[in-house]
């Protein structure tokens, strides 16, 4: 006699897996006020909240050990992210959720926030790891575009990619404190004209070298140009970023829960 039994259940962990748990709704509401400030527009928690992800997953994978592993007080590259790493640790206590996909979503949130790109993708069900990272793996604000290309390589993103990644400085601030161009509040392509013309209210000199080095200017100036071929390469290469030594076919898609938060 033939059993249905197997096939039932793994139609129900499929079922399981395609629904967000509804935790994140909460996540969702409560991020919500974390983000933005009265008037809507988003603030240093969703710039910081952004800057994070890249922080967790580039120097190994997107697993929580940046603040698991107190890499924010650690390790100088991270000085600027003890703050919120403080109070997404403290919002993963209170909500039971992983440390490494609370940093994901947030991140995902923030990019939501900050009116100019369209929504990301986020995914839960990483395993969190209090195990350190490797030393040594963020490219720091003083590289030139050579060594910063060969590391996002060393990763497995292309220039293209790198590039569509660092756009993201266009609702970011340097280390005083400085908008890194003149529409902060917003994720545009004001970030590559002000870097690569130097009317920037700041730069890094990593922005710079980017903006001028035969390997990467072609595509600096594209995206300065052109805001919808920005979109169309940052929105796939920060998904793939989010899910740096994850299984995808694991995680469940909790992006809907971030736009209705939203609406």
């Amino acid at each position: 006699m033939l059993s249905f039994r197997p096939i039932i259940v793994a139609a129900l962990v499929g079922l399981a897996r395609a629904q967000c748990p509804t935790v994140w709704t909460d996540v969702a509401a409560d991020l919500k006020l974390t983000l933005l400030d009265i008037d809507g527009t988003c603030n240093d928690d969703a710039r910081a909240a952004i800057r994070l992800a890249f922080h967790d997953c580039f120097p190994g994978s997107c697993d929580g050990s940046i603040i698991l592993a107190d890499e924010c007080a650690e390790r100088g590259e991270n000085a600027q992210l003890v703050d919120i790493c403080s109070t997404l640790s403290d919002k993963a206590n209170l909500f039971d959720v992983g440390i490494a996909d609370l940093i994901q979503f947030a991140a995902a949130f923030g990019i939501a926030s900050c009116p100019g790109l369209p929504a990301i993708s986020v995914k839960v069900g990483r395993v969190d790891s209090s195990t350190a990272s490797p030393t040594g793996q963020m490219p720091s604000a003083n590289d030139n575009a050579t060594s910063i290309v060969a590391a996002f390589a060393a990763k497995g993103f292309s220039a293209t990619e790198l590039v569509a990644l660092i756009g993201a400085h266009s609702a970011a601030k340097d280390l005083n404190g400085n908008a890194l161009d003149s529409t902060v509040d917003s994720l545009d392509t004001n970030f590559y004209t002000e870097t690569a013309e130097g009317t920037a209210p700041a730069s890094l000199n990593s922005d710079i070298s980017l903006s001028n080095s035969t390997e990467t200017r072609a595509d600096w100036n594209t995206f300065g140009a052109d805001a919808s071929a920005w979109a169309d390469a940052f929105v796939p290469a920060m998904e793939k970023l989010s899910l740096l030594g994850n299984d995808e076919a694991s995680l469940t898609d909790c992006s809907s829960v971030i736009t209705e938060a939203l609406a």
